[in-house]
């Protein structure tokens, strides 16, 4: 009996220390966890996050991604409704709206650009009877940057470039078609192509059959910062399930195996006395 109970101790402990050793690995990609969703941690952005939601402020550039649950179960009005009441902005029609299907879902995307000052680009997705909003806004007076994600319209490329073109021509103050490529560059969300015109800086990046794009106009210098950090916001966001049945469900299991195996022990050590008993009587009615 004491030596099943020290088993068990023992498969408890070990357990325990697996998950505090992977916990602190190194390796183990930095997150900000909450209840409902969990978020990589931007290094180098001052984290203004709270218990519902997680929020990176690069104050250089001016530039704020956030990540948020809402309770409102329409895309494009959960967008609004944390653009309003997280950063003030009262937004009317998108500048943009797409739709691009993810591994997780289909997502709105959309740009907003309500006082010609800001920019909001927003993804949002619906999870369950919630919205899952992730939003880049950012404020710089000398720049404007925005970022969005299409569906790349040929599958099995490697490269955004046509992706980077339609989103110059839809949303680029200066629409000239003279796009020289850039070197290409790595960064820590992936390997990304950029494109300079006359007045702007491009950026895509494919990652499945989407590419994630950046355009940046006026002093954009931390385009690059920029768009890595939001896209491995996106790529790296994912909602906690609600996995409190299943845990209650094993946790009934397990207790109902000790019970079973406690009670199996006390049956048979009865057993033993009840055969030690009788031994016992034999030894002495023989002697």
């Amino acid at each position: 009996m004491r030596s099943i109970l020290t088993l068990l101790s023992l498969a408890a402990i070990l357990i325990f220390a697996s998950v505090v050793l992977a916990q602190n690995d190194p390796d183990t990609v930095p997150y900000i966890r909450l209840s409902s969703f969990n978020a990589p941690l931007l290094e180098g952005w001052e984290n203004q996050s709270g218990d519902d939601f997680a929020q990176f402020h690069y104050a250089q550039a001016h530039a704020t991604i956030r990540s948020a649950l809402l309770e409102i179960a329409e895309p494009v009005a959960a967008a609004a409704a944390d653009l309003r009441r997280s950063f003030g902005i009262e937004v009317g029609a998108p500048i943009y709206q797409g739709k691009v299907n993810l591994a997780d879902g289909t997502w709105t995307v959309l740009i907003y650009e309500p006082d010609g000052l800001a920019s909001a680009s927003v993804m949002a997705r619906r999870a369950g009877s919630q919205t899952a909003v992730i939003s880049f806004v950012e404020s710089d007076p000398e720049a404007r940057i925005l970022m969005l994600t299409i569906a790349q319209s040929r599958d099995g490329r490697d490269d955004a470039g046509t992706e980077i073109d339609l989103a110059v021509s839809l949303l680029a103050s200066n629409k000239a078609a003279d796009l020289a490529e850039a070197a290409a560059l790595s960064l820590p969300s992936g390997e990304w192509t950029g494109v300079v015109g006359d007045s702007f800086l491009a950026m895509g990046m494919v990652f499945g059959n989407d590419s994630y794009l950046a355009i940046g106009e006026g002093a954009a210098e931390n385009l690059a910062k920029l768009a890595d950090a939001y896209n491995r916001t996106v790529l790296g966001f994912f909602v906690t399930p609600d996995n409190s049945g299943y845990l209650a469900l094993a946790l009934t299991a397990v207790f109902a195996i000790l019970a079973l195996l406690i009670l199996s022990f006390s049956w048979r050590s009865r057993n033993i006395q009840k055969d030690l008993q009788l031994i016992e009587s034999l030894n002495q009615a023989g002697s």
